[in-house]
């Protein structure tokens, strides 16, 4: 006997529920002694019971000597060949403990004859608690747990925020998890002779079905809901109960729902992402045979973002320090960003309609001699098509007349042109002289009258400072509604803005139709970071946006007087953004090597092959859940779901090789 619990008695049930019980168990609290907390006993306690059992039952086969080999050769590689050798290396123990107990697992599975299905079937009481969280909106202490309020007033689930369940792991985490419980009970209904009959018999099943899929949904988490549609359909491929042409059906049924949902939930599938740009970072960081270190991705691949943090905040959030060689290599003092005069060209490019995909896409770009343009970051989009309000009066260089310069900031500097291009139309402004009502208009702020006194014309440009006591405003002879467009600003500015400064609008005060509103769009430019603002509807204002400090976004600085562009400045509002939007295997690739990991993914793949039937199809769908999500967040890392990720393909392995005596 082990403490209370005999030895002969504990079965995958028993293991399923220590497991679930960490789940409700929130991150970090306790005893924190090398790294372990109050989550972490429950797996240790049955780790340590499994290991005396089969030391007491030791009889080893091929798939035990299979894995002792690969679990020293992963050993000896992810300490030895990497950047920074460490024999204590929590993450590395965390992968080693994984491993471990999932081949514990698995062996109290085929020693028992029991089924991979008993580990999950606790999970039934991680759903009702979050269901209770979600019902109270019980918000917990982190930043990504219990319910992550979304900081409105309102107290709708729908708007208020979104599910981030107990274990500290954030939505993802508890929507991989919902999704495979939810597949399980749907596992049960298929497995019946009568799905309606188990619906009404099996109540438990069905209700913690309702409550799983309700969990799921509010966690919002765009993975874990292509994760689940994975499993279902390999569920339904390999069912005896359908025949092909049923199957047929779903199959297509499910891809029109699909595209019918994107195009009614736009905002939630369509809506603008880091990952693509996150995973690129990655990838430049990966080496084939050396790796940088167990739990050093976020390091090594963010030290030009973190390297901007205060160093006890970056040793406090992150456990990160970098050396004075390290800082000066990186660092570029904010003096030499933003000061000096600067002159070249800025680009808005605003695509309608992106493709066949109902969202609008926002980009900003600048260039040094109006041919050759670079990005200024990444593509921007709401996830939704914007349409923007037509208005027929005047357009507006700089700010000033529309009244949208916060605090009185406005563009400072000399303009010299600006071209307004659609489709079909293209019309370029110029700022001279000479060009002065015929181009454009220069006009008090308070009504039409045109200014009269002294302003400065410089190299056929008109200087715009602060404070001024007129505004520029150009004829409006498009409609840029419902159209791709782009506007371009060649201009002399006296620094890069370090307030908020409109570079150019679609909003006058001046209203010459009153069948039109006289605000729409701006395009501002906030300590050197691009935003375009619009109005839905005038009572709002200017409560829409794209663009901003996102890692994604780039930041607009001066070059010896040329325009350029350098990495966004870190927040601590983007930590959630920079540690959990990782390819799971693309941050295994960078802490231990490409080698290793290819290694690793195509034994994956082989066993998947290998066991490719209709007898394991729950296995199967849930080891293909894990993969999908695996893609976009890193759950190979994550404590609370990589018990589960490493069960399958162990238990696949087993069927494989073990020997029975």
């Amino acid at each position: 006997m082990y403490g209370s619990i005999k030895l002969s008695k504990v079965n995958s049930g028993t293991v399923g529920s220590f497991f679930a019980l960490t789940l409700l168990i929130p991150q970090n609290i306790g005893i924190n002694l090398f790294g372990i907390n109050l989550e972490d006993i429950p797996l240790i306690f049955i780790f340590t019971i499994l290991l005396i059992k089969k030391l007491k039952n030791l009889n080893f086969q091929a798939y035990d000597k299979l894995f002792i080999t690969f679990i020293l050769f992963f050993i000896i590689y992810t300490t030895f060949f990497v950047q920074e050798v460490k024999i204590y290396n929590q993450t590395n123990l965390r992968f080693y403990f994984y491993f471990i107990l999932a081949y514990l697992c698995i062996n109290l599975l085929s020693e028992n004859d029991d089924h991979i299905i008993d580990f999950f079937n606790p999970l039934g009481f991680v759903m009702f608690a979050n269901f209770i969280v979600i019902l109270f909106q019980i918000q917990l202490p982190g930043t990504i747990d219990g319910w992550v309020s979304s900081n409105t007033d309102s107290i709708n689930p729908f708007t208020s925020g979104r599910l981030g369940g107990f274990q500290g792991g954030g939505p993802n985490v508890i929507g991989i998890i919902c999704a495979v419980f939810s597949l399980v009970c749907i596992y049960k209904l298929l497995s019946a002779e009568s799905l309606f009959k188990i619906i009404i018999v099996d109540k438990l099943n069905s209700f913690l079905l309702v409550i799983s899929l309700v969990n799921l949904f509010f966690t919002f988490s765009r993975g874990s809901y292509i994760a689940l549609f994975v499993g279902i359909l390999i569920l339904i491929l390999f069912s005896d109960k359908l025949n092909f042409n049923y199957k047929l059906s779903f199959v297509v049924a499910s891809a029109l729902l699909m595209a019918v949902t994107v195009y009614i939930f736009p905002g939630i599938f369509l809506k603008e992402s880091n990952r693509s740009f996150l995973n690129s970072l990655g990838t430049k960081n990966t080496e084939v045979f050396i790796g940088t270190g167990g739990g050093n991705y976020v390091k090594n691949v963010y030290k030009e973002y973190l390297i901007t943090l205060d160093d006890d905040v970056l040793f406090e959030e992150f456990n990160i320090t970098y050396s004075a060689e390290e800082k000066e290599k990186s660092l570029v003092s904010e003096n030499e960003d933003i000061s000096g005069p600067v002159n070249g060209f800025l680009k808005l490019e605003f695509d309608y309609m992106d493709n066949l995909l109902p969202r609008s896409i926002v980009s900003f770009y600048y260039s040094n001699n109006g041919s050759t343009w670079n990005q200024i970051g990444s593509d921007h989009t709401s996830g939704v098509v914007i349409d923007l309000i037509e208005n027929d009066s005047f357009f507006e260089v700089g700010g000033w007349g529309d009244g949208q310069s916060p605090g009185d900031q406005y563009l400072s500097g000399f303009i010299k042109s600006v071209k307004i291009e659609t489709n079909e139309y293209s019309r370029e402004y110029t700022f001279s002289k000479q060009k002065r009502d015929i181009d454009y208009l220069i006009l008090t702020p308070l009504n039409k009258n045109e200014f009269e006194d002294y302003v400065e014309y410089q190299n056929n440009s008109i200087r715009l400072d602060r404070p001024r006591n007129y505004w520029v405003a150009l004829p409006n002879e498009i409609n840029l509604s419902e159209k791709d467009f782009e506007i371009i600003i060649e201009l002399n500015l006296n620094s890069i803005p370090k307030g908020h400064e409109t570079l150019f609008s679609q909003s006058s005060i001046l209203r010459l139709n009153d069948e039109f509103n006289d605000q729409s769009w701006k395009w501002s430019i906030i300590d050197g970071r691009m935003y375009f603002f619009w109005i839905e509807e005038v009572i709002s204002g200017y409560s829409n946006f794209v663009g901003g400090q996102s890692l994604r976004s780039g930041k607009l600085i001066s070059n010896n007087g040329d325009f350029d562009s350098k990495i966004s400045d870190f927040s601590l509002s983007q930590y959630d953004e920079i540690t959990t939007s990782h390819n799971g295997f693309l941050t295994m690739s960078v802490e231990y090597g490409l080698f290793l990991i290819s290694l690793i993914i195509l034994l994956l793949f082989f066993i998947i092959f290998k066991s490719f039937n209709k007898s394991n199809e729950l296995e199967l769908a849930i080891f293909l859940m894990f993969l999908t999500q695996n893609l976009t967040n890193d759950l190979t890392y994550a404590p609370d779901v990589a018990i589960y990720f490493w069960l399958v393909p162990i238990y696949f392995s087993s069927k494989i090789l073990r020997v029975n005596n």
